[in-house]
């Protein structure tokens, strides 16, 4: 499809400036092809430019949302006069840094999209289109961009929303952990780290509303915890005591880990002994990747120094510990 009219009374049709103008000398002299073809292009032209401008738009608010997600990764939680606890710090972090990394491919797209679209628009805009539209149109491909436009939408909204829900239970832990500092409730961490283990067996009995439940046959080390669950299953825990010590020149050391072999132990003393109840390992230091590869294909959970520190010393609900425990590196140190 072409039309007659002059190149110049085009570009100026296309240009969004001196349209009316335009338009009044050409319209009088103009048939009914050419009218039918000024504006198909144009509105070609005004579909490419909102769908080019939606893509620009969408390119400049991922940028800045994955600008704030770093420097969220690189800022500190809290303040100098009350910094937030290792665990908010970490999580919050690690959140940002995740959703910064997904970011970085969102823009990443969006910026060749965008690059894209421009060339499609510029097409549209020189005139540069044969009598007959090749497969696939122009106005199919501007069709896709939105299409596509929509999905990474979708996608970044989701980010976004596990990224806030994250901050969300982060937020209610600082509530909790506040709130057992004030009200003296909890243990902290140092003070776990300094008791018996006849004293940290009973800590976890208290913790869980259980009774320690000695093995036959084993001595006092493998003494586990016998509880039930909120929704009522019975649970056995397994509290492991770790010696964490030295701070050699204030500087934190490495957390001594459980490894496969000793959570290996404990899951065949729970297949014995306890063979309906779930099993969770609980220890103040932290575990093995190896051991947690393990745990993961053997139905047992783990709860670490993070996890013991909001159930022991910010009295998080069971649950909500269970739920949310993470999974320590192999440099996880102590702070």
């Amino acid at each position: 499809m072409t039309t007659d009219l002059p190149k110049h009374a085009i570009q100026l049709l296309l240009s969004d400036t001196e349209r009316d103008a335009v338009l009044s000398r050409a319209v009088a002299a103009a048939g009914a092809a050419e009218l039918h073809a000024a504006f198909f292009h144009a509105s070609r032209w005004d579909m490419a430019s909102e769908i080019f401008h939606r893509l620009t738009a969408h390119l400049d608010d991922i940028t800045i949302a994955r600008d704030d997600a770093e420097q969220r990764d690189h800022a500190p939680s809290g303040s100098a006069f009350h910094p937030a606890s290792r665990h908010i710090q970490e999580v919050s972090r690690d959140a940002a840094r995740t959703l910064a990394h997904a970011l970085k491919g969102e823009v990443a797209e969006a910026t060749v999209a965008v690059e894209e679209a421009g060339r499609v628009r510029s097409q549209i805009a020189r005139g540069h289109h044969a009598a007959q539209e090749p497969e696939p149109s122009l106005l199919e491909v501007l069709i896709s961009f939105q299409h596509q436009l929509g999905a990474a939408r979708t996608r970044v909204n989701a980010l976004q929303s596990q990224n806030r829900q994250i901050l969300h239970e982060l937020a209610l832990d600082e509530q909790l952990r506040k709130r057992a500092a004030n009200r003296h409730e909890g243990v902290a961490l140092e003070a776990i780290d300094l008791q018996l283990r006849e004293d940290f067996f009973d800590l976890i009995a208290d913790l869980s509303e259980g009774a320690p439940h000695p093995v036959p046959g084993y001595d006092g080390r493998d003494q586990p915890v016998t509880a039930s669950l909120p929704d009522g299953r019975p649970v056995v825990f397994f509290p492991r005591h770790l010696p964490v010590t030295g701070h050699a020149d204030f500087r934190p050391p490495p957390l001594p880990a459980l490894g496969l072999p000793e959570v290996h132990h404990l899951s065949g003393l729970a297949r014995r002994h306890f063979p309906r109840a779930a099993v969770v390992v609980v220890a103040n230091g932290r575990f093995s990747a190896t051991a947690q590869r393990y745990a993961e294909s053997h139905d047992m959970q783990f709860i670490g120094r993070e996890g013991l520190e909001r159930w022991a010393t910010w009295c998080s609900p069971l649950q909500t510990v269970l739920g949310s425990c993470e999974a320590h590196t192999n440099t996880e140190t102590v702070q």
